[in-house]
C-alpha cells in the first residue's frame, strides 16, 4: 500500500471517531479535522506546539495558493521537530504536550496567516483553517482547565545567514533595540505576545528580562549551544540583520490582545539545526527541557518533576485513574499503550465483545497484532486490580 492510500484510509476511519466541536479529546489521542488536512494530538501538559508550515501533502484538486505575496516554500523538518518535540516529553514526563500540525503544503495551505491569504478563496483550505484554530484554542481551554496558565509555541524555519533561533514575541527589530526601561513601559508591553505573563511570573521579573534576562527562552536554548536572539548573549538583532518577530498565530493565540492565560512565542529555527540530523536530535532534547524549565521558573515552581501528576493532585484523583492511551492509533503491525507508568494486564475484545487477547505488559511494550484481521477492536486496561476503562483501536492492514 503506498503512503498516501494509507494517509486517506488512516484519515478516514479517525473520523469515525472524531467532531470537531465538543469532542472530549484523550491525552496521546490524534485526531483529524472533517477535511482531514489537520491533526491534533491531544494533551495534558501546559505547553501546546503549532506546525504551520511543515506538510508536504500536495492534492491536485487542491490549486496552488495565488495570492499577492504569497509564501510558498515549506520550513524543512519542522513537522518532524514537532512530533520529536512530542515524543521527548513524553518519555520526559509521560505526559503529552498539545500539538497542532497543518498537513497540507504550505502551496496549499498557510496557517500561519489569515483566512485570506492562508486558503486564497478555497473552501476546502478555509475549513481546514478553521480547524487549525479551534483545536488551537481546544488545547488553549484544556490547558486552562487542567493547570490555569501555560505557552503556546508556534514552530518554524528561517533561511537567514546568522544561524542562530530567533525568537518572535511580537517585537519587531528596533523595539528590541531599546534600552530595558523602555521595553518596560505600558507602551511595549501592551504589544508583547506574554503580556500575561509578565504581569505574574513567580519570580516577580519585567519584560526585558522574560525577553533576553537570565532565565528566558532564548538565554536558556543558548545555554544549551543553541545561539538565540533575543538572550543575554545576543539581545536584539543588528539594522541590517534580518529578524522574524512573530506572525499571526503568536498574536492570535498569545496574551498581547486579551490578557489571557496562555503566552505565545513563535520559533524561527535556523537552516543549521534543521538541516543536520545530529543537530536537530540534539534541538529535540534540549527545546523539550528548556519547555519544563521554562515552565518551571515562571509559572509554577512545584511543576518541574511533577508534571501531569500536579493535574491529579489538583482534581484529587489517583495517578491510576489518569487518562491512558494506544499509539499508534490506527495501527498497522503493532500498538503501545501510553499514559501509565507501571505494568498492566492487557485484553482485546472484537466488536461482539468477544475476548481474543490477554496478557500481561509493560508500559511501552509493543503489541504485536499479526494475527489479528483489520477492523475496530476494544482495549481494556487493568492495573493493580483497578480496570482504567477501555479505548477504541482501529487496526488497518496492507
Amino acid at each position: 500500500m503506498d503512503n498516501y492510500r494509507f494517509y486517506l484510509i488512516f484519515c478516514c476511519l479517525s473520523l469515525l471517531f472524531c467532531k470537531l466541536s465538543g469532542q472530549d479529546y484523550t491525552p496521546g489521542g490524534i485526531y483529524y479535522d472533517s477535511t482531514g488536512y489537520v491533526e491534533y494530538r491531544a494533551g495534558n501538559l501546559p505547553i501546546i506546539l503549532s506546525a504551520p508550515h511543515g506538510g508536504n501533502l500536495e492534492p491536485i484538486s487542491i490549486p496552488d495558493r495565488d495570492c499577492p505575496d504569497c509564501v510558498t516554500i515549506n520550513d524543512a523538518y519542522t513537522k518532524s521537530i514537532t512530533e520529536g518535540l512530542y515524543e521527548e516529553l513524553y518519555e520526559r514526563t509521560g505526559c503529552y504536550p498539545h500539538v497542532i500540525i497543518n498537513l497540507l503544503h504550505r502551496k496549499k495551505f498557510d496557517a500561519n496567516r489569515d483566512i485570506g491569504d492562508a486558503a486564497d478563496g478555497n473552501p476546502v483550505v478555509e475549513e481546514a483553517w478553521y480547524a487549525y484554530h479551534d483545536f488551537i484554542d481546544a488545547a488553549k481551554n484544556q490547558v486552562t482547565e487542567d493547570y490555569g496558565r501555560g505557552f503556546f509555541l508556534d514552530l518554524h524555519g528561517h533561511a537567514h545567514t546568522i544561524q542562530r533561533i530567533e525568537l518572535g514575541y511580537l517585537m519587531s527589530r528596533d523595539e528590541l533595540q531599546e534600552p530595558d526601561a523602555v521595553l518596560n513601559t505600558d507602551a511595549y508591553l501592551s504589544e508583547s505576545s506574554v503580556h500575561s505573563l509578565v504581569n505574574d511570573n513567580i519570580q516577580g521579573i519585567d519584560h526585558a528580562d522574560l525577553l533576553r534576562g537570565p532565565y528566558s527562552l532564548g538565554t536558556l536554548l543558548d545555554e544549551k549551544g543553541f545561539p538565540s536572539v533575543p538572550s543575554l548573549a545576543d539581545p536584539f538583532p543588528q539594522d541590517d540583520e534580518p529578524f522574524f518577530q512573530g506572525g499571526y498565530n503568536t498574536q492570535r493565540h498569545g496574551s498581547r490582545d486579551d490578557l489571557g492565560p496562555i503566552d505565545a512565542i513563535q520559533i524561527e529555527m535556523n537552516q543549521d539545526i534543521r538541516f543536520n540530523t545530529n543537530r536537530r536530535l540534539e534541538l529535540i532534547d534540549s527545546l523539550a527541557y528548556t519547555s519544563l524549565e521554562y515552565y518551571d521558573r515562571h509559572y509554577k515552581d512545584q511543576f518541574l518533576g511533577n508534571y501531569c501528576n500536579l493535574i491529579a493532585s489538583v482534581k484529587g484523583i489517583s495517578s491510576n485513574e489518569m487518562s491512558w492511551s494506544l499509539y499508534p492509533n490506527p495501527a498497522l503491525e503493532y500498538v503501545t499503550v501510553r499514559g501509565l507508568l507501571s505494568p498492566i494486564d492487557l485484553q482485546i475484545f472484537n466488536g461482539l465483545g468477544q475476548l481474543i487477547y490477554s496478557n500481561s505488559i509493560q508500559i511501552d511494550e509493543p503489541i504485536y497484532l499479526n494475527k489479528l484481521q483489520a477492523g475496530i477492536y476494544f482495549v481494556h486496561v487493568i492495573q493493580e486490580g483497578v480496570s482504567l476503562g477501555e479505548n477504541r483501536l482501529v487496526l488497518i492492514k496492507d
